[in-house]
C-alpha cells in the first residue's frame, strides 16, 4: 500500500496486516537454520524477511548494507544468496556473534580441533593460572561455576587458529547466561535465587556440538551455490557518525534499529562483556569497555541513560511525541535523543546509497510511561524530510515465538501471560521501503 506524502499519520491508520510477509507458519527451528542459531540475541528479525528484501531488490554481486547489524542475520542471509554484504554495529559483542555466524569453518578442521579441544579440557586441572575476576563476574556467578568456566575459557585460548578461537568464544559467551544467577526468561539483568545451574561442561559441549552441526550445513549451502568466498564484513562502528564508506556505494540497505527504550543491550551483553574484560592481556579493548562501562552504555542508541544533546529530528510527529513525555523524568530527553541519532544515521544511509536503489527500514513501535512511541511513523517521515522516497509500507504481525510480547501497565518492564497487569506489546511491526531518486543528471 502506497502511502501519501501528505499525511503519514492517517495514512498509516488505515494499514491492515499482509499476512503474506508475516511468516506465522514458521518454526523457530526454521529461523534458526544454519548459523542463525548460534547465539541468543533481543528482538532479532527473521532471516525470512531479509531474504524475501534481498531476492526482491538486488542481484547477484551487489552489496547490501545493515548499518544496525546486530547478531548479523542480513550478513547471513545476504551471502547464502551471493551478495557482496557490510554491517556496521556499535556492540563488540554484536561483532563477535556476527563475525563468527558469517564465517564457514571447513567441517573436517572443526572436528579435528574438537578432538584436540576435549583432551585438552580433561587436562585443564594443570592450568596454573585463573582469572582474577571482577565483582559483577561474582555477583553473576557461583565460586564452583567460575572455575568450570575458566577451566573451558583458558582452554579455548589455546587454540591457535583465529577462527576456530573465535567459533568457540561465540559458543562460550552464549552458555554464561544459563550458567549464571540471571533469571532466564529475561531479558533484563534480573537475578533467580531458585535457579539451579546445568553441568557447566556438558552444556558447552551440547552447545559447541550443535554449532558444528549447524556450520556443517551453512558450508555445505554455500559450497554448493559457490558463495564460499562471497565477502561479508562485520566492523565495529558508530552509526550516528559518518560510514565509512563512499558516497553512492552500496545497492540495498536492510537494516532494523533499536526499540526506543526497550533493550539494554549494553546490561544485556555484560556476562561476556565482563568475562574478556577480565582478561586485559588477550582483549586489552574490551578490557577497556569494562573500565567505562557507564560512557560505553551512553553511546548506544535507544538506552534510557543517554542525554539529548540535539533536538533536530526533521520530524513533526518525533516533536509531538516527546512533548507528550513527562519532562521531570529522563523519558522525554532519551527519546529525543534516539529520534535524533536516528536522523543522523538515516542521512549517512541517504549519502551511501546508490541512486535509483532501495532501502528497507524494519520498525516497530513502543509504549513508554503511557505515551504510544509511533517510531515506524516518525522514520517514515525522517526518511521522505531526508530525501527518499516511500514506495511501499508493510505491516506485519509479530509472532509471540519470536519476541516477548506482553509489559506492565503500570512499570513498563516485560511480563508475562499470568500478570493481571499485562498488555499487548509488539504485535506488529512496519517494513519501510523507500528509494533514494535515480540521479537525473546521468
Amino acid at each position: 500500500m502506497l502511502l501519501s506524502n501528505l499525511s503519514i499519520e492517517s495514512d498509516f491508520s488505515y494499514l491492515i496486516s499482509n499476512h503474506s510477509w508475516s511468516f506465522k507458519e514458521i518454526k523457530r527451528s526454521e529461523t534458526n537454520y544454519i548459523t542463525h542459531g548460534y547465539h541468543r540475541y533481543p528482538a532479532k528479525f527473521i532471516p525470512q524477511i531479509v531474504n524475501k528484501l534481498i531476492l526482491n531488490y538486488t542481484s547477484t554481486g551487489d552489496t547490501v548494507f545493515d548499518p544496525f547489524g546486530g547478531c548479523g542475520t542480513t550478513l547471513v542471509e545476504a551471502k547464502t544468496l551471493g551478495r557482496k554484504s557490510i554491517g556496521f554495529d556499535i556492540n563488540p559483542v554484536a561483532k563477535l556473534i556476527t563475525e563468527t555466524k558469517i564465517t564457514p569453518l571447513n567441517p573436517n578442521l572443526l572436528e579435528k580441533y574438537f578432538i584436540k579441544f576435549s583432551i585438552n579440557l580433561e587436562n585443564s586441572i594443570k592450568h596454573d593460572s585463573t582469572l582474577i575476576h571482577s565483582e559483577r563476574i561474582n555477583y553473576w556467578f557461583e565460586p564452583p561455576v567460575i572455575r568450570e568456566l575458566d577451566n573451558i575459557y583458558l582452554t579455548i585460548n589455546e587454540i591457535k587458529n583465529y577462527r576456530v578461537r573465535r567459533f568457540y568464544l561465540c559458543a562460550f559467551s552464549h552458555i554464561l547466561k544459563n550458567c549464571s544467577r540471571w533469571l532466564m526468561k529475561s531479558i533484563k539483568p534480573q537475578i533467580d535465587p531458585n535457579k539451579i545451574h546445568p553441568n557447566v561442561e556438558s552444556t558447552f559441549r551440547r552447545h559447541i556440538n550443535q554449532m558444528m552441526s549447524k556450520n556443517k550445513e551453512f558450508y555445505e549451502l554455500l559450497k554448493s551455490k559457490g558463495n564460499l568466498n562471497t565477502s561479508a564484513k562485520m566492523k565495529l562502528s558508530d552509526s550516528t557518525k559518518r560510514f565509512p564508506l563512499q558516497d553512492n556505494s552500496v545497492d540495498l540497505i536492510v537494516t532494523s534499529p533499536p526499540y526506543v527504550t526497550s533493550y539494554e543491550y549494553a546490561d544485556l551483553h555484560q556476562l561476556i562483556l565482563l568475562w574478556l574484560g577480565d582478561d586485559p592481556q588477550r582483549y586489552p579493548r574490551w578490557y577497556k569497555y569494562t573500565q567505562e562501562y557507564q560512557a560505553f552504555r551512553e553511546k548506544f542508541i535507544g538506552t534510557k541513560v543517554a542525554d539529548n544533546k540535539d533536538s533536530k529530528f526533521l520530524s513533526f510527529i518525533a516533536h509531538k511525541i516527546v512533548s507528550q513525555l513527562p519532562n521531570n523524568r529522563k523519558y522525554a530527553k532519551s527519546v529525543a535523543r534516539y529520534f535524533s541519532d536516528m536522523q543522523k544515521a538515516l542521512s549517512e544511509m541517504y549519502r551511501v546509497l546508490k541512486h535509483g536503489k532501495k532501502i528497507c527500514v524494519i520498525i516497530g513501535n513502543t509504549t513508554l510511561a503511557g505515551t504510544y512511541i509511533r517510531n515506524a511513523e516518525v522514520a517514515a517521515e525522517q526518511m521522505e524530510n531526508q530525501g527518499f522516497i516511500l514506495k511501499d509500507v508493510i505491516k506485519r504481525e509479530v509472532s509471540n515465538k519470536m519476541i516477548t510480547p506482553w509489559r506492565d501497565k503500570v512499570n513498563g518492564r516485560f511480563t508475562n501471560l499470568k500478570s493481571s497487569q499485562k498488555m499487548r506489546v509488539y504485535e506488529h511491526e512496519y517494513i519501510l521501503i523507500a528509494e533514494k531518486p535515480k540521479n537525473l543528471s546521468n
